[in-house]
């Protein structure tokens, strides 16, 4: 009789369920973290969750102190930190409560960015547990609503600077608010030679500090990005989707109001709304401020009415500053929507949240479309209201009676001309002919907020020209648009220095001078790095009087001995700095990082001190002995919205922030300084694998995958 085996399978199943761990660790899903010859990264996963697990690592590995600063910067406790200097923005993000209105509505961000959110931190949180070593001493715990915190931060800076302008005009100075610029152009299908539209995006802002974009592409599902965030966050907030891409520029509706509170000489906590005396709600908080080895603790009262924080007190009345996003949490939301919108219409759905702050909006589609919209969270306001200057707060009717719809706001689709750009400028000039005339907003003027008589720029009117003669334009024509250096009414300038040349005596002509002369003369009204011309035409301006130097066209008061004596200063100049008359506007004019050992050449730029604005955007300041840029075009990328889209981008610097990486600023030398942009191989593995420079396989645990 044969002796039966006892069956293997119990045990077989007791092993295995001994190990969950084990198991568990080979079931996870896992992204694929690939880094190009640029360093940027290319993220491969199964859900979106997944991915912003890698988002937050990869982030974390480049730039892990600025981006702990940056929710520092949004919860205001840089100064303890980081010392007085930053006392002033600790106080306008405690003023306007980003940390705890972010943390009180936590639970109104949808569950799936939630669980975005809450991934991509642990991404981050999981580079600081393996590289100890680059954590700082100075690191905080890091929340999932500090992403929505740092979004409210991000955005405010323009409407503070609405608000702010605001009581400018009452005569009352509010605090400075920085500088936002940019450019974004789209081209329609019929002026491109693949017969489908052409983006670009291309904001100017600092390149340091809070603004200074992350590049990244996603492919997770059906979520495929290429884009720039803001570190700290997990999603691109500019670029593009399969389906659509996005810009945006400074420049759009009154969003933000300044109500004057007449307050109670008898109790100055309390102020007038018709017939009643209310309490101001007084709210306190402490600043911790870093003074050596010390930290100084400012507390502080910050005073409410219901039209918002009062910022600032003169002759017995309280200005409070009206800003429509006081209370939203939605920017997460929406940013993934605009980043999973597969047409115009689902754009334009995504975009009626209203969640942005007032911008210029661009949008291109695989479908054909360019759209634009002068988009904001615009209050209606009561009729015969001046918004731009303070609005009496102690009559309820002047109380704000909703925010506009979506449908309300200037917005143009698919115009005849089949280009628009805007450069900073208002609807009106961002085509020619363009149908966004002011008279037809008349009813509601601060949708529109500009008139026809605003101030032009060459930036702006430069770009006008340059696409309204665009034909059939290539991918490398739109990347020489994107960054031209083109001088406008240079040839203006050159016209009237041969007749001021005509009449000049035989000891005017020396040899330098008569160089430069013809230098200026021969050039091709370019300020390309290697352009002789373009640097004697700089250090001619700068040989002018202050009041014409900055001229963008001759003025009709500038005499002949006048131009003949700032041609003698421009030689005397480049002479005694350079050796030599013939200098390339490279030489000068550079680009590198702030405590790098090198700079590059690089063309164009914002030289407003010569009036030599350009399309192509960069702010310089003097570092030694040359002029190096520190702003302009932070993130440019050129989006070719075929199906599916090609696309081109660079950075000024680098992806990285540090020196041995080599992407420490590998992007100023080899791109930016040589107006070039790198292939971001968008859908496309097999190309961007030939260019991979490393890999990292990432496996989060305990994720959970939140449908859409």
């Amino acid at each position: 009789m044969k002796t039966k085996r006892p069956s293997l399978f119990p045990l077989i199943c007791a092993v295995l369920l001994s190990v969950p761990r084990l198991h568990g660790a080979e079931a996870a899903p896992a992204a694929t973290l690939y880094r190009d010859a640029f360093g940027i990264p290319h993220v491969y996963a199964p859900t979106l969750e997944v991915a912003a697990f890698a988002i937050g690592y990869a982030q974390a590995e480049d730039r892990l102190e600025e981006l702990l600063k940056n929710y520092r910067r949004a919860n205001g406790t840089m100064a303890e930190v980081f010392g007085p200097d930053n006392f002033r923005s600790d106080m306008i993000s405690r003023i306007f409560r980003h940390e705890e209105i972010s943390r009180e509505k936590y639970g109104q961000v949808s569950v799936k960015m939630r669980a975005v959110i809450e991934a991509y931190q642990q991404g981050v949180k999981a580079f600081m547990h393996e590289h100890p070593e680059q954590v700082p001493a100075w690191a905080q715990e890091i929340h999932p609503w500090d992403v929505v915190a740092l979004g409210r931060y991000i955005i405010w800076g323009w409407p503070l600077g609405e608000a702010g302008g605001d009581l400018q005009r009452a005569g009352i100075q509010p605090d400075d608010v920085g500088y936002h610029g940019s450019n974004e152009i789209l081209i329609g299908p019929s002026r491109t030679a693949l017969k489908v539209p052409i983006a670009v995006v291309d904001p100017h802002l600092s390149w340091y500090d809070e603004f200074r974009f992350y590049q990244i592409r996603i492919y997770a599902g059906d979520f495929n990005v290429s884009g720039v965030s803001l570190l700290g966050t997990p999603l691109p907030s500019l670029g593009h989707s399969r389906y659509c891409s996005i810009a945006m520029t400074t420049g759009a509706p009154d969003t933000s109001d300044i109500f004057e509170e007449e307050l109670n000489p008898d109790n100055p906590r309390q102020y007038r709304h018709d017939s009643e005396w209310r309490d101001l709600v007084v709210r306190k908080t402490k600043i911790g401020v870093r003074k050596g080895d010390q930290v100084e603790w400012k507390e502080s009262e910050i005073e409410y009415s219901h039209h918002g924080p009062i910022v600032a007190h003169k002759n017995g009345k309280g200005y409070a500053m009206a800003i429509p996003y006081f209370e939203e949490v939605g920017l997460t939301d929406q940013t993934y929507e605009t980043m999973t919108a597969r047409n115009l219409a689902e754009m334009k759905a995504a975009l009626a949240h209203l969640q942005l702050m007032a911008q210029n909006v661009m949008v291109a589609t695989v479908q054909g479309d360019i759209y634009y919209v002068r988009n904001g969270r615009v209050p209606i306001r009561a009729a015969g209201t001046d918004p731009t200057r303070p609005i009496p707060g102690r009559y309820s009717t002047n109380d704000w009676q909703g925010i506009h719809g979506f449908a309300d706001l200037v917005q143009l689709e698919n115009p005849p001309q089949a280009y628009m750009h805007n450069c900073n400028v208002t609807p009106f000039a961002m085509l020619k002919d363009s149908p966004l005339t002011p008279e037809k907003y008349a009813r509601f003027p601060y949708l529109y907020n500009a008139t026809r008589l605003a101030p032009r720029h060459q930036r702006g009117d430069m770009m006008t020209e340059l696409l309204d003669q665009a034909r059939a334009v290539t991918v490398e024509r739109a990347t020489d648009i994107a960054f031209s250096p083109q001088i406008y009414h240079a040839q203006l300038w050159q016209e009237r220095l041969k007749v001021a040349w005509a009449q000049a005596a035989d000891a005017d002509r020396t040899p330098d001078v008569t160089t430069v002369y013809g230098l200026i003369q021969k050039w091709n009204r370019r300020s390309d790095a290697d352009s002789e011309g373009a640097l004697a035409f700089y250090a001619f301006k700068k040989g002018l009087a202050e009041k014409n130097c900055r001229s963008v066209e001759p003025p009709p008061d500038l005499a002949d001995p006048e131009i003949r004596l700032a041609l003698g200063k421009a030689a005397g100049w480049l002479r005694s700095n350079f050796g030599s008359v013939r200098v390339a506007y490279g030489k000068y004019f550079r680009v590198g990082r702030a405590g790098g050992e090198r700079t590059y050449p690089v063309g164009g730029g914002s030289v407003s001190e010569a009036g030599m604005a350009t399309p192509r955007a960069i702010s310089f300041s003097k570092v030694g002995q040359e002029m190096v840029g520190h702003g302009g075009q932070t993130s440019t990328q050129i989006v070719i919205m075929s199906d599916p889209p090609e696309s081109y981008t660079v950075v000024p610097l680098g992806v990285s922030d540090h020196k041995a990486s080599g992407h420490w600023d590998d992007q100023a030398e080899k791109l930016f300084s040589q107006s070039k942009a790198v292939p971001t191989y968008f859908m496309n593995r097999p190309e961007l694998l030939k260019h991979v420079t490393a890999t990292k396989i990432l496996k989060p645990t305990g994720l959970a995958s939140v449908d859409r």
